[in-house]
C-alpha cells in the first residue's frame, strides 16, 4: 500500500514571551546552532543542547528565519515562491570566490598536464557517482576501466555512466560558453538517457499521467512511500521558459543572488518540476555543473560532489522533502548541498597532498634515475594502485588526451624496456602489466 512521506509539522506558534528568552544567551546560542546547520524540526526537538521548550524555542528559529525570506522565482503549482537567505553561507560563498581559478584549492603547483589529468579523472567519478544515485549498479572499479578503455557499455547502467560522462566533457570543452535554451535543454536529456529509455521519452517533456494512467510519483528510497507528486505538464510548459531565463542570467533588478546559490537552485527547480520521465536527477546535476563552469567557477571542474551525495542519499531526498514542506524554505536544500560541496573540497585537498607526496617520490626516485616523462610517470603511479593493475595502447592514449599512437606506443615500449611494464597479448589484444619494479618503488 503506498502512502504519501509528510514530515511531522513543526509548531507554528510564537512564544508568549520572546522578548524575554530572546535575553538568555543559552537559548540564543541554541538558535543561533541550529540556524548554523539549518535544522528542521525533527531533528532539532531531539537536541539536547536546547535548553526548556524546544517548541517555544523553534518559535525563535522561526521568526529569524521569516525575517531573512527572501522570494525566489521558484514555484509550486499553487504558484506560491520559494524562499531563501542570502545571508546564509556568506563566508563560505566568498571562499567559493576566492578558490574561482583553482588556487586556493592548492593547485598552483601542479602543471597544466596534471590539471587536466585531474579534471579528467574528477569527470569520471561525478559521472560515476551521478548514475549510481539513478540506479546504475556497476561497480566503480568497473565503470573507472571503461571509462578509461573508452570500452563500449555492455548494459543500461554502463551506458548510463558513459552518457554521463561524455555530457560532462562536452560541457567542459564547449558547452560551458553556451547560454541554456529550451532546444539545449531537451538536447542535453536526450544525451543523458541514449539508450538508456524508451526512444519516445529521450529529449521530450513527459505527460502529466503515465502510461498506467496515474501521476507520475518520485520514490526515492522505498517503493511504498511517494516522496513527492509531480506537476502537471501544462504547469512544466509554463515554467522551463522562466527556469531557461534564470539560468541565463536575464532577470532585471531584484535581490543579487550569488551564483553558488543560483546553480544549486537549478538543481532543485529541475527536482521540482521534473519535467522528464527519467533522468531528471542526472540533468538536475549537470545543469549545475554547467551553471557553475559558465559563470568562471573552475574549481568546481576539481570537485566531484555527487560522490559525497551519494554517501547521503536518503539525506539527498529529505532537503528536497523539506523544502517543499516546512513553509517552502529552500534553504534546507541549499545546506544541505553546501555541506557536500565542502566535503567534496576537503577530499580533493586530501587527495591533492597524497599526489603531492607521490610526485615528490616520482621524482626522486624514477623521474632522475630512469628519464622517463610526465605521461610514463602518471602511469606507474596509477598502476602502483590501479584496481585492475593493467593498461592497454588505447587506454593510455585517451588518458592522456589522444597524444598519438605512435607517441602512446613509444612510451609504453620504453617503460617494457626498463623493466617496469610486462607486455601481455591475449589474441588482438594487448595488456601491460605492472612488474614488481613499479611495485618496489611506489607500492
Amino acid at each position: 500500500m503506498e502512502k504519501h512521506y509528510k514530515i511531522e509539522p513543526p509548531p507554528n506558534s510564537m512564544p508568549r514571551n520572546s522578548a524575554e528568552l530572546s535575553k538568555d544567551p543559552a537559548v540564543m546560542q541554541a538558535v543561533a546552532r541550529a540556524q548554523e546547520r539549518y535544522l528542521p524540526w525533527d531533528e532539532f526537538k531531539h537536541k539536547t543542547w536546547v535548553p526548556g521548550s524546544k517548541e517555544e524555542i523553534w518559535g525563535l528559529v522561526k521568526l529569524l528565519r521569516n525575517l531573512e525570506r527572501e522570494l525566489t522565482p521558484i514555484v509550486d503549482e499553487r504558484m506560491t515562491p520559494y524562499a531563501f537567505s542570502s545571508r546564509l553561507h556568506a563566508e563560505f560563498l566568498h571562499e567559493v570566490d576566492l578558490e574561482l581559478g583553482g588556487i586556493f584549492l592548492g593547485l598552483q603547483d601542479f602543471s597544466e598536464g596534471d590539471k587536466r589529468r585531474i579534471i579528467r579523472r574528477n569527470l569520471i567519478e561525478e559521472s560515476i557517482a551521478s548514475s549510481q544515485l539513478e540506479g546504475a549498479n556497476t561497480s566503480r572499479a568497473v565503470a573507472k576501466k571503461m571509462l578509461a578503455e573508452g570500452r563500449a557499455p555492455r548494459d543500461k547502467s554502463e551506458r548510463m555512466i558513459v552518457n554521463n560522462h561524455a555530457t560532462m566533457r562536452w560541457i567542459e570543452e564547449e558547452l560551458k560558453d553556451q547560454k541554456l535554451s529550451m532546444d539545449l535543454l531537451l538536447d542535453l536529456h536526450w544525451r543523458v538517457t541514449q539508450g538508456t529509455i524508451d526512444d519516445a521519452h529521450q529529449g521530450k517533456l513527459r505527460e502529466t499521467l503515465n502510461a498506467d494512467g496515474q501521476p507520475l510519483v518520485v520514490k526515492p528510497w522505498d517503493d511504498t512511500v511517494i516522496a513527492y507528486v509531480t506537476p502537471k505538464r501544462e504547469f512544466v510548459e509554463q515554467q522551463l521558459p522562466k527556469l531557461v531565463a534564470f539560468a541565463n542570467d536575464e532577470q532585471k533588478g531584484g535581490t543579487f543572488i550569488h551564483p553558488l546559490m543560483k546553480g544549486i537552485m537549478l538543481h532543485f527547480w529541475i527536482g521540482l518540476l521534473h519535467p522528464f520521465e527519467d533522468g531528471n536527477g542526472r540533468l538536475a546535476r549537470i545543469l549545475f555543473y554547467w551553471y557553475m563552469l559558465r559563470r568562471r567557477y573552475w574549481a568546481f571542474s576539481y570537485l566531484s560532489i555527487s560522490e559525497r551525495i551519494l554517501k547521503s542519499a536518503k539525506q539527498y531526498a529529505m532537503a528536497y522533502i523539506y523544502a517543499e514542506q516546512d513553509d517552502f524554505d529552500l534553504n534546507y536544500f541549499i545546506q544541505y548541498n553546501v555541506e557536500k560541496i565542502k566535503l567534496a573540497r576537503t577530499a580533493f585537498r586530501e587527495y591533492l597532498q597524497v599526489k603531492i607526496v607521490e610526485n615528490r617520490q616520482a621524482s626522486n626516485a624514477i623521474r632522475k634515475d630512469f628519464s622517463l616523462n610526465a605521461r610514463q610517470i602518471n602511469l606507474l603511479q596509477h598502476l602502483a594502485k590501479d584496481e585492475q593493475r593493467y593498461t592497454t595502447l588505447k587506454e593510455y592514449n585517451n588518458v592522456n588526451d589522444s597524444v598519438g599512437k605512435v607517441t602512446a606506443s613509444a612510451d609504453l615500449q620504453k617503460l617494457v624496456e626498463k623493466g617496469f611494464l610486462k607486455k601481455v597479448k591475449s589474441g588482438r589484444n594487448v595488456f601491460y602489466y605492472p612488474t614488481d619494479q613499479i611495485r618496489s618503488l611506489l607500492g
